[in-house]
């Protein structure tokens, strides 16, 4: 045999083997790797206990804990509604504890406005509340009260932190003086093997921010089952508007979106297409330069997911994955990239730490500005 046929010959093997896993693949469903993980983002936020059910509306919250007449919450979004269903023995004093709310979250119950309790809690975004709950359904609601107040207001956008956790609280303790802001939106990858001592260690950390945190995942989050994030932190593609500013998060950790999600992201850009609208992801959906690491995995489907958001009149796309900081447009849409939470950055970029000061003004639908603060002074 000549080496030309046993080339040939190679060549073929190969061939063939890449045929039999590409057709094993598309046999085993792996061409959409996150149906499963939309699939379980419909069991966020609900909870059940004897006697006593708990649904939070749209899934924007986790409930972290539903014992006996004592409910935890992690909020994922600055205005949350819950409905809350008891029977007979469930009825009386409850308690309800609050995580990642706003600093003048307040709660009211089937309307009625019901105080906050002194706790010893050390962070202001934590809230907790005495309430007494009869047999029936109930209606809750947790924002502060300018949650509908249409005017300009600022937040912070942040991704990510990966393994600097340990020193994460540098970033927060600077976004905490930025004025007025109100919370963070983040991209994702807060830990770097999602492991449940980097999540304890993440919210050890978040106790120095003032604000809340409200994420997506990004793709090292998937290093873990995804009920570990699901379960702490809520759903990783939602939405919801605040001050008359729509946001839309959605899970791109596979470098792409399921067909679930793009359903889910159809619906949210219909319904704020007439509002400000800002889109966060993890992984930008078409590489700007052209010779990172960080684009989908089909380039087709990334210029379809930039299609919709122009489509749907989306104002402003903020997403992480590359860890720099890159300002740019996509089809006309104001993108930025900013992965500086603290991971390894590019080399050359002169970009490390850093993140973002983004001011909205729903009332003119317009975005005010973008503003890179630099952490280390660089």
């Amino acid at each position: 045999m000549t080496r030309i046929t046993k080339l040939n010959v190679a060549i073929g093997v190969l061939r063939l083997g890449l045929g039999l896993g590409l057709g094993l693949g598309l046999a085993t469903g792996c061409t959409r790797p996150a149906e499963s993980r939309a699939g379980k983002e419909l069991d966020v936020g609900t909870a059940e206990l004897t006697d006593a059910t708990v649904t939070v509306v749209d899934g924007l919250a986790a409930v972290r804990a539903l014992t006996d007449r004592h409910l935890e919450l992690w909020a994922g979004a600055p205005a949350i509604d819950v409905v809350i269903e008891l029977g007979p023995t469930a009825s009386g004093p409850w308690t309800l504890l609050a995580r990642n709310t706003l600093r003048d979250a307040e709660l009211t119950l089937d309307g009625t406005a019901v105080p906050r309790v002194t706790t010893d809690q050390s962070t202001l975004t934590v809230a907790a509340f005495d309430l007494v709950l009869t047999a029936g359904p109930h209606q809750l609601r947790i924002a502060p009260p300018d949650a509908n107040t249409v005017e300009p207001f600022r937040v912070a956008a942040m991704a990510d932190i990966q393994t600097a956790l340990p020193e994460v609280d540098d970033v927060f303790r600077q976004i905490d003086t930025v004025p007025d802001a109100r919370f963070v939106v983040a991209m994702g990858d807060i830990t770097q093997r999602a492991k449940v001592e980097e999540f304890d260690q993440f919210e050890r950390q978040l106790e120095t921010l003032d604000i809340p945190y409200y994420t997506t995942l990004g793709n090292h989050e998937l290093w873990g089952p995804p009920e570990r994030y699901f379960d702490r932190y809520g759903r990783a593609s939602f939405h919801f508007v605040f001050k008359g500013a729509a946001f839309t998060f959605v899970d791109s950790g596979d470098a792409g979106l399921d067909p679930i999600v793009e359903e889910w992201l159809d619906g949210w850009l219909a319904q704020s297409r007439d509002q400000l609208h800002v889109f966060l992801t993890h992984i930008p959906p078409v590489d700007p330069i052209g010779v990172r690491y960080g684009s989908f995995r089909s380039t087709r489907d990334g210029y379809r997911l930039i299609e919709r958001l122009v489509e749907g009149k989306v104002d402003l796309a903020l997403y992480g994955h590359i860890h720099t900081y890159y300002p740019y447009a996509n089809a006309g849409i104001p993108s930025y990239i900013s992965g500086g939470g603290g991971a390894d950055p590019m080399r050359f970029d002169g970009i490390d730490r850093h993140f973002l000061e983004v001011t909205l003004d729903p009332g003119a639908g317009v975005v005010r500005g973008v503003v890179v603060h630099l952490v280390d002074n660089h």
